[in-house]
C-alpha cells in the first residue's frame, strides 16, 4: 500500500478499510512518510507497530528540498504556483499538499523518536524490508556477496558516510 492513510477512507473501528490490512496475516507491504506532515506521530507509530517487517519508510520529497522557503513556479505535473514553507509544499493559496522536503535520514530519526523503535529497526524499514518486498537478493543487508551500497549513521541517525559500489562518495565533516 502506497502512502498509507493518504487518499484512503479513514481507519474506523467498525470498518478498518485498506489501512486495517496492516495487521492481517496476509499484510501487504505498506509505506509510511515520517515527515510530520503526512501523518501525525501517533498514527505513524501505530502503523509501524502493527507490522514492522512489512513497513517501508519513504519520503515524499519534492524538487524544492534544500531550497529556501518561498513561492516557486509550477510545472507539467503541477501547473500551479507552489509554496514551500519549512518542509511542507502546497499549492499556493490552498491547503492542498504537494509533498514535503524531508530527507530519508530525517524520516528515520522521526520514526525512532515517535514510535520508540531502535535506529536499527527504522533503518530496516528503509533498506532490508524494501529489498525483500522487491525480491532483491543482492542488497538490503550488509553481507558478503551483496552490493556495497550503504550509509553510515551516527547514534542519532545523522549521515556520516555514503558508499556506492564499495566506494565512499560522501563523508560528513563530523
Amino acid at each position: 500500500m502506497t502512502h498509507v492513510f493518504n487518499a484512503m477512507n479513514p481507519l474506523h473501528h467498525r470498518s478498518p478499510g485498506l489501512a486495517g490490512l496492516m495487521v492481517s496475516e496476509e499484510s501487504p507491504y505498506f509505506s509510511l512518510i515520517a515527515d510530520g506532515i503526512h501523518l501525525h506521530a501517533a498514527t505513524l507509530a501505530m502503523a509501524f507497530r502493527a507490522n514492522p517487517q512489512k513497513c517501508i519508510l519513504i519520503t515524499d520529497s519534492v524538487e524544492m528540498a534544500g531550497l529556501a522557503d518561498g513561492l516557486y513556479p509550477g510545472h507539467a505535473q503541477i501547473p500551479h504556483q507552489q509554496r514551500k514553507q519549512g518542509n511542507q509544499v502546497t499549492i499556493e493559496g490552498t491547503d492542498t499538499l504537494i509533498g514535503s522536503c524531508s530527507s530519508l535520514d530525517e524520516c528515520i530519526r522521526n520514526l525512532t523518536q515517535w514510535s520508540g523503535c531502535s535506529l536499527a529497526q527504522a533503518v530496516q524499514c528503509a533498506t532490508e524490508n524494501i529489498a525483500r518486498m522487491m525480491g532483491l537478493k543482492d542488497r538490503g543487508v550488509i553481507e558478503m556477496g551483496r552490493r556495497a551500497d550503504f550509509v553510515v549513521l551516527d547514534d542519532a541517525g545523522r549521515v556520516l558516510e555514503t558508499w556506492i559500489g564499495g566506494k565512499a562518495v560522501y563523508q560528513s565533516e563530523r
